[in-house]
């Protein structure tokens, strides 16, 4: 089983190294350091939870991310700390970067005159995929914000 494996819970607590880099890059206090990180935590075990059972990584990282957001509301609350002090330090490890690079080196090379199907194949899929999960982490930490601060009931 994924989660009981030593060597996903190792993966998840490396996810924390991030977290707190970009949290003191921020310049998050001291205090909320901890909460980043576990955010962090968070954050990729459930993304990669998911994917191990079968969501596609869009709406994995969609979910991780609205769990992010909800974790950082409450402890925000609790501590009376903006939310997006825990969130954003914690969903960075989400970004896409390996997609996104794929992305701009097929990109460069239709540029610098290599066109062929497959490379045009790869910079479409890369690219679409980039922009859906980046689309999921931003809806992911803005829907539990429009949920639990809204003025007018839902209906």
């Amino acid at each position: 089983m994924l989660v009981l494996d030593p060597q996903f819970l190792l993966n998840c607590s490396y996810a924390m190294v991030p977290a707190l880099g970009f949290a003191m890059a921020f310049n998050v206090p001291a205090r909320q350091l901890v909460f980043c990180a576990v955010g962090g935590f968070l954050g990729y075990f459930v993304k990669f939870f998911l994917m191990h059972h079968g969501l596609h990584i869009i709406w994995s990282t969609f979910v991780a991310a609205a769990c992010v957001s909800f974790y950082g509301i409450g402890w925000g609350q609790k501590y009376r700390a903006h939310p997006k002090v825990i969130t954003v330090a914690a969903i960075i490890h989400m970004i896409p970067g390996t997609f996104a690079y794929n992305t701009m080196v097929a990109v460069v090379a239709i540029a610098s005159g290599h066109f062929t199907d497959q490379t045009l194949s790869v910079a479409a899929e890369n690219g679409i995929k980039t922009l859906f999960i980046l689309g999921a982490i931003a809806f992911g930490l803005a829907s539990p914000s429009m949920l639990i601060y809204r003025r007018k009931p839902v209906v």
